[in-house]
């Protein structure tokens, strides 16, 4: 039997309730950290393998890793955009760690957060970061699993060698099926399409008007929203404002609190499981936004899937997977979304993928690192697991769910008043279960 330890928000196979999903940020800040754990897992995932998970976030004590080194025959690390100067501290940490480990440390997908040009720039202190880390990982591995052809090219500026120290494998969320992607369902775009929108609250007017746009055209729609500050916005009614360590600039469009149409129409949902996301998804028509695994986890559940890229990360990988795109920049406000999408060819993410999957088998292999189709007939004790979970639904405005959820909601809301961190965020709240009546009152007025 062999056993990985694996950088995970939370196992698969957990299912907290909303509230503990959120208070205990089990997403990682960012539900789309789910995705992409969850089909690594899956393909590892044989009868003679068994996966801890872990969020790795902490620097593990002397104690720690000797327990690691013990239990553990290898560190399986998939990353998001970690190459980023906002996330410099938990690299170093990531690095201090693998130094210490004595197994194979694998890097199962990474990326550079850089400018939808692709450009990249000199920043020295992330730079020297990255520079560490990747020399602690190819002590331990043969070489890493980059995102896309932008992070290879910081990579080379950094002296570092395709193919020999790096090797392009793309997202590992879209090898959740191995060779095989669910085929998009035909899409005959009209105002009676139901469609799933995700946006960025941070990024520029322009795409919260082009969205706005959207939903006045195609009355079916629903926001899927990522961010943990954005799901404590749906589950107790915090503005978001208030929610969120980010400076936000409100605009006309973007649904900020319970005032919001979309959230007085019950038109907004968060996941804090893998398979829920999925099923819900598997039920609508199309998937359109800025979000890479909002969109990722449409093509998984056979959604025609478009997404208008804002930055390199979610470029390279919309351009390596071959899911149909356009820049924020390239995006033409005059152009409504039946006029954008007309000649899309969603079939467009399966040329190509079986060569894609063999390429990122090979890396794993070569790692030392066996998956489920390594063998004739695939048997997965991971779908197995998995159908046995009665995973919670998707997140829903408090006003739409049960007594029993409004309560937590209303608990949740206390806390939030009463905790000190929480407290300095929202110091003008006062008496939090009134000021909750209140909003409630605003959604079913």
């Amino acid at each position: 039997m062999k056993k990985f330890i694996m950088r995970a928000p939370a196992s698969p196979f957990e299912n907290p309730t909303h509230k503990d999903a959120i208070m205990n940020d089990l997403i990682n800040t960012n539900s789309g950290n789910l995705i992409f754990p969850h089909s690594i897992a899956r393909t590892l995932m044989s009868e003679d393998v068994e996966i801890d998970f872990s969020k790795m976030n902490t620097i593990l004590t002397d104690a720690e890793i000797a327990q690691y080194n013990k239990e553990y025959d290898a560190f399986i690390i998939p990353l998001a955009n970690a190459f980023r100067v906002s996330f410099i501290g938990q690299l170093e940490k990531l690095t201090y760690n693998i130094k210490r480990l004595d197994m194979p440390c694998v890097v199962v997908g990474v990326g550079y957060q850089g400018a939808v040009s692709g450009k990249i720039r000199e920043k020295k202190e992330l730079d020297e970061a990255v520079r560490n880390f990747v020399d602690a990982v190819l002590e331990k591995s043969t070489r890493l699993g980059l995102r896309g052809e932008i992070t290879a090219e910081y990579l080379k500026k950094l002296g570092y060698v395709p193919d020999k120290d790096f090797t392009v494998i793309g997202c590992p969320s879209m090898y959740l099926y191995g060779p095989e992607l669910p085929k998009p369902k035909p899409l005959e775009l009209s105002e009676k399409t139901r469609i799933n929108l995700n946006c960025k609250v941070v990024l520029p007017e322009k795409i919260h008007r082009y969205m706005h746009g959207v939903c006045e055209k195609i009355p079916d729609h629903m926001y899927v929203v990522q961010n943990l500050y954005e799901l404590k916005t749906i589950f107790c009614g915090l503005d978001l404002t208030l929610a969120s360590k980010d400076n936000i600039n409100k605009n006309d469009f973007y649904p900020y609190d319970y005032s919001h149409r979309i959230y007085r129409e019950n038109k907004i949902r968060g996941f804090v499981s893998a398979e829920a996301w999925f099923e819900f998804l598997k039920k609508r028509d199309l998937n359109f936004g800025t979000r890479i695994h909002g969109n990722i986890s449409g093509v998984l559940s056979g959604v025609p899937t478009f997404i208008v890229a804002p930055d390199g990360r979610v470029r390279e990988l919309a351009e390596y997977h071959r899911i149909p795109n356009i820049t924020i920049d390239e995006l033409d406000e005059s152009k409504d979304i039946f006029e954008l999408l007309k000649d899309v060819d969603f079939n467009s993410v399966l040329d190509g993928h079986k060569e894609r999957f063999e390429h990122y088998k090979e890396f794993l292999n070569e790692n030392g690192l066996e998956t489920i189709y390594d063998s004739e007939g695939i048997v997965s004790k991971f779908d197995r697991k998995i159908k046995e979970i009665d995973f919670h639904g998707a997140v829903l405005p408090m006003p739409f769910v049960s007594y029993d959820e409004q309560l937590e909601a209303i608990d949740y809301w206390q806390f939030l008043c009463t905790d000190k961190k929480s407290r300095k965020r929202i110091n003008s709240v006062r008496g939090g279960a009134g000021l909750l009546r209140k909003i409630v009152r605003k959604i079913r007025s």
